[in-house]
């Protein structure tokens, strides 16, 4: 690279914009760098594959979100994902098309930061076990999905390949939000060796998880309710598609 194209390099990075995103979970506004075109390119690439399109797409806005937001990206987790996704997608343009009607994300925005965070940390107990449960991270999120995506991303798909993709997301679902399980004297970070700590989960009665689904879903929920209008009733789904302008 010449030496001119190197100077203008120095100059578009460090005059950068720098936006502000409220983090639900950390109840305060944080700083993010807005999209480049190549990180934006790598979104929009993400959209091409359906079957894993979307554990790709996590995969690759994790980088993204690692590389642009300030602060340690195991501060954040799914729910703060949602509203920092809407301000990198604001930026672009404030505009979104959903079916016939226009919603408006500077409008989603300021509402977000008045919606009120009630996700903690519990402790569930049921039968003889002690179940640690917690909105995960983006850290951990990232890391279970890169385990599904190194499992699955060479497969061709068929109807059995499907159903185990199906079975497999579901019991890493379980397995984000569960940190910590113990049993009698003994305990275990599940978030460590994940193989093991897959077959650990699916040797135990599926009674034992009934609270911690319950407890996903409330996570789901208010996910859900920061990428809402409330004016034209619409969700907004954080998709690929959601940059492609």
């Amino acid at each position: 690279m010449s030496d001119k194209f190197k100077d203008i390099l120095e100059e578009i990075k460090g005059s950068r914009s720098i936006l502000k995103a409220y983090a639900p979970s950390r109840g305060e506004e944080v700083e993010i760098s807005p999209l480049t075109l190549a990180q934006q390119k790598l979104i929009i690439e993400t959209s091409s594959d359906n079957t894993l399109g979307v554990l790709f797409f996590n995969n690759i806005f994790y980088k993204i979100l690692k590389e642009n937001v300030s602060g340690d990206i195991k501060q954040f987790n799914t729910i703060d994902r949602v509203n920092l996704t809407l301000v990198l997608r604001q930026h672009l343009k404030n505009e979104i098309n959903v079916g016939e009607n226009e919603i408006d994300l500077s409008g989603i925005l300021k509402r977000n930061s008045s919606i009120e965070y009630n996700i903690k940390p519990k402790t569930i107990k049921t039968g003889d076990f002690i179940l640690s449960v917690e909105a995960p991270d983006l850290n951990i999120d990232n890391f279970i999905n890169t385990h599904l995506l190194n499992k699955y991303k060479s497969t061709t798909f068929d109807e059995n390949k499907l159903k185990n993709l199906i079975s497999d997301l579901y019991a890493c679902e379980i397995l984000k939000f569960i940190k910590k399980i113990q049993i009698n004297d003994k305990e275990v970070d599940l978030h460590t060796e994940l193989s093991q700590s897959l077959k650990l989960i699916e040797s135990i009665d599926g009674v034992h998880f009934q609270p911690v689904t319950e407890y996903i879903n409330k996570v789901r929920e208010l996910e859900s309710k920061f990428a809402h209008d409330s004016v034209s009733e619409k969700g907004i789904d954080i998709t690929p598609e959601l940059f492609i302008l």
